[in-house]
């Protein structure tokens, strides 16, 4: 507890005026008025959600003794058809899967039986709570919609679980430090006391998700942000299971740095294009390679492989093939949904065009970085 009371201490200091690729820019107004905001929010909400997780202990004490079985990650390279299959997937009944607002507001067993009793007191005088949360919803997430569509009741990354002891890197945007970055390259980079450090929180969670939802249930968890940490997870969960999704680089690469700038500009008013193209494309290099690396040396029971052109062509031929290679029966219901995908899939078309060169991206770079992937998978190159 005190290490991590030190970390946040550091780190709240860092965040007013952080360093980028190693310089100091002075102080940003449009930073200071976002920190204002986001650090009384922040703190007070991991505070509830600290009480909340202590109760956990006197009130449900059991969650320490749930076994956690066979558990599926969808992993992958960011903006690869992750949210796809993992929506896909969380239709099956054998699944549980975690929501946006049990990750941010109720993390603890505690708080899920408080915020759902409240919802079906919230029932009973006529939902005007329900139309509240609705409508704020809305006006608060809409602007993400062209980015990541998500409201409070969708699944979501679980790894937004781990953000009370700073194992989320999506935290970078707050403070870009390198003990952050660090999180993309845990199986190599991290040592052995943040790897289990980690691991152990992570397991509390995934013991009090189960605990709320069902022990009978299988979890299902969904982060490309887990992609550096497969080695790490294959240990601390030996039956897990792992489906890596890919896209070709010429997709994928400004998607995702379009998508990080997107939030750098929110927290931060001046021009750090550089810094997160720089980072990301690191990152993304360092992704392509270990999710086939590690993949390979998995048994293939335990592995597969998603390439998101075809996940959107054949939804349900796709994820058909990952039960056959899994040994799972998948029923009769699910099959239906999985059919409707199909026809959903047929009228699918993407509205994201990305343009290399505003994001500083050539296709030299990408070519050099990523040209084995292309050959590997039969991506057409882009023209360099």
């Amino acid at each position: 507890m005190l290490k991590l009371l030190k970390r946040y201490s550091r780190l709240f200091l860092v965040s007013w005026a952080p360093r980028y690729q190693g310089q100091w820019h002075g102080f940003s107004l449009q930073r200071l008025l976002v920190m204002l905001v986001f650090w009384p929010s922040f703190l007070l909400v991991q505070a509830i959600n600290g009480i909340g997780l202590g109760l956990d202990y006197l009130l449900f004490p059991g969650f320490r003794r749930v076994s956690v079985r066979e558990p599926l990650f969808v992993i992958g390279v960011p903006r690869s058809g992750t949210t796809f299959l993992h929506r896909l997937l969380a239709m099956d009944s054998r699944f549980t899967t975690t929501a946006l607002w049990e990750l941010l507001f109720a993390p603890s067993i505690t708080q899920r039986y408080f915020w759902t009793g409240m919802a079906r007191l919230d029932k009973w005088l006529g939902r005007p709570g329900a139309r509240l949360v609705c409508w704020l919803e809305r006006r608060l997430l809409s602007g993400l919609d062209g980015v990541h569509k998500t409201g409070l009741l969708d699944p979501e990354e679980d790894y937004l679980g781990l953000i009370p002891v700073w194992g989320c890197f999506l935290l970078v945007l707050v403070v870009p430090v390198p003990s952050l970055w660090q999180l993309t390259f845990l199986d190599r980079d991290g040592s052995a006391d943040e790897k289990q450090r980690l691991m152990q929180s992570y397991r509390r969670f995934v013991q009090r998700h189960l605990y709320f939802h069902g022990q009978g249930k299988t979890l299902l968890s969904k982060n490309p942000s887990f992609t550096p940490w497969m080695e790490t997870l294959a240990e601390a969960f030996p039956d897990a299971r792992f489906i890596g999704c890919l896209r070709s680089p010429t997709a994928a690469v400004p998607s995702q740095v379009n998508s990080i700038l997107i939030g750098a500009r929110l927290f931060d008013g001046r021009d750090t294009t550089a810094y997160w193209r720089e980072g990301f494309l690191a990152m993304l290099e360092y992704y392509y390679l270990h999710l086939i690396e590690v993949a390979e040396q998995m048994p293939q029971q335990r592995r597969a492989l998603s390439v998101m052109e075809t996940l959107v062509r054949a939804p349900s031929d796709t994820v058909l093939g990952f039960y056959r290679r899994f040994g799972w029966q998948a029923d009769a219901h699910f099959c239906e949904q999985l059919q409707e995908q199909d026809r959903k899939a047929k009228q699918y078309r993407s509205g994201h065009h990305y343009s290399l060169d505003a994001l500083g991206v050539s296709d030299d770079e990408l070519l050099q970085r990523f040209g084995w992937v292309y050959e590997r998978f039969g991506f057409i190159k882009p023209d360099g």
